[in-house]
């Protein structure tokens, strides 16, 4: 009788154990690949939430749940969406990848992550790029920051303002180009 009610809580913590590792796994999510020709593919992309990493070196593809899977990497599309967020292939220091576009606007942000070895460990590092509709796609500096957003931001007071009080850093990066992006013309 203790066997069976040792065996039983041992089958219960293992389904709850599963069914816990389940629930963090990569699903898929309604969005959309552009190939290279312009063509768009609507239908589900594969997101991993416990491992963001994935959506920066491929797109798994499907049309719909059952169908043939697609992988994509960035050098055979220009981008692609899964769940609201964009991933663009660009080129970055001679390797085309992907990166996320965290603001869109006159001045788009873009993040990029690798990963690199720190104390024999593996750990994400981002870096952010950004791009303006007449200009290149160029990497910001931590050490170049303020330099680098107020040649590509000089259009707009304020904000040049804002640089010159320290209200914006490359801590807050993200919010410095949307307020940018709310308040340029396109």
């Amino acid at each position: 009788m203790k066997i069976n009610k040792i065996f039983s809580m041992i089958v219960v913590v293992v389904a709850m154990v599963m069914a816990f590792n389940s629930y963090g796994q990569a699903k898929y999510y309604p969005g959309y690949v552009i190939v290279l020709n312009g063509d768009t593919l609507k239908g589900e992309i594969k997101k991993n939430p416990k491992r963001e990493f994935d959506n920066f070196t491929k797109a798994a593809y499907r049309k719909k749940d059952g169908s043939e899977i697609k992988t994509f990497n960035p050098t055979k599309i220009k981008e692609y969406c899964v769940d609201g967020v964009t991933f663009v292939s660009r080129n970055v220091d001679g390797e085309q990848v992907f990166v996320k576009r965290v603001s869109k606007g006159v001045a788009n942000l873009y993040e990029s992550q690798i990963e690199v070895m720190q104390m024999n460990d593996i750990k994400v590092k981002s870096d952010y790029y950004m791009e303006k509709q007449d200009g290149g796609f160029v990497r910001i500096k931590s050490g170049k920051f303020k330099k680098q957003i107020e040649e590509v931001m000089a259009d707009n007071e304020e904000i040049v303002k804002a640089l010159e009080e320290k209200k914006y850093d490359y801590d807050n990066i993200v919010e410095l180009f949307n307020a940018y992006n709310k308040t340029a013309s396109n």
